[in-house]
């Protein structure tokens, strides 16, 4: 059945593809030859009806191929089909994967491969520009490379060119209107009350423009730099206590207590709704992982108290009291509080 359901996407039969998944064919099948799953080579075919059926039947969007590491994004920008990028990213596909071979991001093989429509549209889901590949180019680099080295449609390079500069200049233009987050990073509390007090958008995101407050809210921000102050303003003016991250998959909580900062991690705790045992895309941690790795013990016993889950299992397979054991040694009171309270 996976043979046929390769040929099938081969032969860009959606509707054959789309009874051979009922009938219990695996969405994910590899072609043995290529190493592409059926999604992939779907997706450099440009052909959407079928990248629609596999999608629908649960196929990986974020899976990379054998050789080269590339995902089914990559390969719909090398084929050229907005339809099928479309579909991909609002499967969950994410924009600023990496192929492991090249370093390359879907938006550069768009550049590559010059199509200016997707590349916008990349570059309006904010698709990273500080990006390097794995041979020593920067994104910008890169690009001017390519406008070089061709001369057949290089209009078409011209006209992505406009989108980058139109990013580039609304990028500048977010950063400049991003008072309050401007007035959390520089710790100027008085400013912060003002521009609340002014009806300042209280949970507004940074921009990605590849730094270390890219998509963070003003409450990350403040939470992590240990700005107490500022937290307890926010958190007045309504800010999301459990506002996501998307670099780390951090919330508020992670980073208060990855830093140690006791008194802003006490704050969160006391919110109501607040999620005490979110666990971080990256490694799986919760909050009170965090503290116990990073020997914070005021913070991990707040957590404690709290009512922080204690079984928690890291990607790692450590839960809080391995964390604890490995930290503060078996003997340590807050170790034996954790053990007894499991």
């Amino acid at each position: 059945m996976s043979a046929e359901l390769i040929s099938a996407v081969r032969g860009r039969d959606a509707a054959g593809a789309g009874r051979l998944l009922g009938a219990g064919a695996d969405p994910d099948t590899r072609e043995e030859a290529s190493g592409l799953t059926a999604l992939m080579i779907a997706a450099g075919q440009a052909d959407a009806p079928t990248v629609r059926v596999l999608i629908e039947a649960g196929a990986d969007v974020l899976t990379g191929d054998r050789r080269a590491g590339a995902t089914a994004l990559h390969k719909a920008c090398q084929g050229g089909s907005l339809e099928v990028v479309r579909a991909l990213v609002e499967a969950g596909a994410f924009v600023d994967a990496v192929a492991p071979t090249t370093g390359h991001t879907a938006l550069m093989d768009a550049l590559w491969y010059k199509y200016p429509d997707i590349a916008r549209y990349l570059l309006d889901r904010g698709a990273g520009l500080k990006v390097y590949t794995h041979y020593g180019f920067s994104l910008e680099q890169h690009f001017e490379y390519e406008l070089n080295v061709n001369t057949f449609g290089k209009e078409k390079l011209l006209e992505a060119e406009r989108y980058l500069n139109a990013r580039r200049g609304g990028d500048e233009e977010a950063v400049a209107r991003q008072e309050l987050m401007a007035a959390v990073a520089e710790g100027d509390t008085e400013r912060v009350r003002k521009l609340l007090d002014g009806g300042a958008e209280v949970d507004e995101r940074y921009p990605n423009v590849g730094g270390f407050n890219d998509s963070h809210t003003p409450l990350l921000v403040a939470s992590r730099d240990g700005h107490t102050e500022i937290v307890r303003l926010l958190l007045a003016a309504g800010a999301d206590a459990n506002a996501v991250e998307p670099t780390f998959g951090a919330v508020p909580l992670h980073k208060a207590v990855y830093n140690g900062h006791a008194d802003i991690t006490a704050d969160l705790v006391r919110q109501d709704g607040i999620d005490l045992d979110f666990q971080g895309a990256t490694n799986g941690y919760t909050p009170l992982h965090d503290a116990l790795w990073h020997g914070y013990e005021d913070c991990a016993r707040t957590l404690v108290e709290a009512g922080a889950r204690l079984d928690a299992v890291g990607h790692d397979g450590k839960t809080p009291l391995d964390l604890a054991a490995e930290v503060f040694g078996a003997d340590h009171a807050l170790t034996a509080r954790i053990r007894a309270a499991r």
